[in-house]
């Protein structure tokens, strides 16, 4: 008989909010458990403990985004077409649950160091990506690592406007300045 995921589920979902608000450090298995309405074994028997919870949720969200941008890639678009798509599916996403860019911003110094540079892996895919488009000619040669994270620096950045107040929400009234911005970074406007 299998455990029940409605409880594994709100289990997850507690322990997402908690580490957001507490972070992870702040947080204990008895607050996850009493969030979550569940008694501390039953959190055992979904995760061996905190740090292998965190691990399991900040890699379904990150290879759930990684499935995102390799959905937004199709050989007949443009390096700018992609980019615009990308910055807007991951501002989407933000304003539907904004608890789990946020989560992926105090667990990643956790987890990042364990997570493989394959097709599951979005710095990768971005990384490709960016590569590609040095290739084709579409931008300028330069340092493909350093693009990569000054361009999800900036859409992370804007995640972090929001949590602090100092851009008001929705996001996705700042993804056309955010990917422009992105472009102009990686050397071309072209839309």
């Amino acid at each position: 008989m299998g455990r029940p995921p409605l409880k594994k589920k709100s289990i997850e979902r507690s322990a997402l909010e908690l580490f957001v608000e507490k972070g992870v450090d702040g947080t204990s298995i008895r607050d996850i458990a009493t969030r979550a309405g569940v008694t501390e074994g039953a959190l055992y028997r979904h995760h061996k403990g905190k740090e292998e919870l965190v691990r399991a949720l900040f890699l379904e969200h990150f290879t759930r985004f990684a499935a995102l941008i390799a959905a937004t890639q199709a050989p007949q678009k443009s390096f700018a077409e992609v980019i615009t798509k990308l910055v807007e599916v991951f501002f989407t996403l933000h304003d539907e649950d904004p608890p789990v860019f946020e989560f992926i911003m105090v667990a990643r110094h956790r987890v990042l160091d364990e997570v493989r540079a394959d097709e599951k892996n979005p710095v990768e895919l971005i990384y490709r990506l960016v590569k590609e488009a040095i290739k084709r000619g579409e931008i300028p040669d330069q340092n493909p690592d350093l693009l990569t994270e000054l361009m999800i620096g900036m859409v992370l950045q804007a995640t972090v406007g929001v949590r602090y107040e100092r851009l008001k929400p929705p996001l996705t009234k700042h993804a056309k300045a955010v990917a422009k911005a992105c472009l102009a970074v990686a050397g071309t406007t072209k839309r």
